[in-house]
């Protein structure tokens, strides 16, 4: 009888073993993804620039304001009599070249009375740069029927006067107000809007 006791004593201290052991592993299981959901939160609350679409927005509306403007330019009328802009925005300056941030095409509306111009986002574009590697900017270039247009190219950035390494680019296309992404042209090669000679440079070392 007091082995048979001694038996069951035994198993009843193995399964409750066992049973502690599970419970330590779902509590483990239940730390590890609150710890990754944490990370997540933290992650979205540092920087991500909002998922929701700032299509149909204006640009002195508070989701729009309250961004970090890496890039304003006026684009080039072409047959359009509306004026159109080039915009790009983040959550911060960081963001412009490493992170994620937003190209806009912007449709002018009209002048506030304090002489600033408002304009209507008629289409936007998901980036993520990562400089040098990913790296974006504007280009007037005539590659589609020799007219030249408006572009916006993705590029890896060597620190040349010269870019050869192309990855995507978009036709910023005013008649549609679209971004249109077209099929990269073969040994394409653009002037760094970011190169700066460097002062050992022979043109700029002063004679003795």
């Amino acid at each position: 009888m007091k082995k048979v006791f001694t038996l069951i004593l035994a198993v009843g201290t193995i399964l409750q073993s066992c049973r502690y052991k599970t419970q330590d592993q779902d509590r483990e299981k239940r730390a590890s993804k609150l710890i990754e959901a944490t990370i997540q939160s933290d992650s979205v609350k540092k920087g991500t620039i909002s998922a929701a679409s700032f299509i149909g927005k204006t640009t002195d509306q508070s989701e729009v304001s309250k961004m970090h403007t890496c890039l304003g330019a006026m684009l080039a009328a072409g047959v359009s009599k509306d004026k159109y802009a080039l915009s790009q925005y983040s959550t911060s300056v960081d963001h412009c070249q490493r992170g994620q941030s937003k190209f806009v095409i912007e449709r002018f509306l009209r002048h506030e009375p304090n002489g600033k111009s408002v304009f209507l986002i008629v289409d936007e574009l998901d980036v993520v740069a990562d400089y040098p590697r990913i790296c974006y900017s504007k280009f007037q270039l005539a590659i589609e029927n020799n007219t030249q247009g408006d572009y916006l190219v993705e590029f890896y950035d060597t620190n040349a006067e010269i870019i050869t390494q192309v990855n995507k680019i978009w036709r910023i296309d005013l008649e549609k107000e679209k971004f249109v992404e077209i099929a990269k042209p073969k040994n394409l090669t653009l002037m760094n809007p970011d190169y700066v000679e460097s002062d050992e440079d022979s043109t700029f070392t002063s004679s003795p």
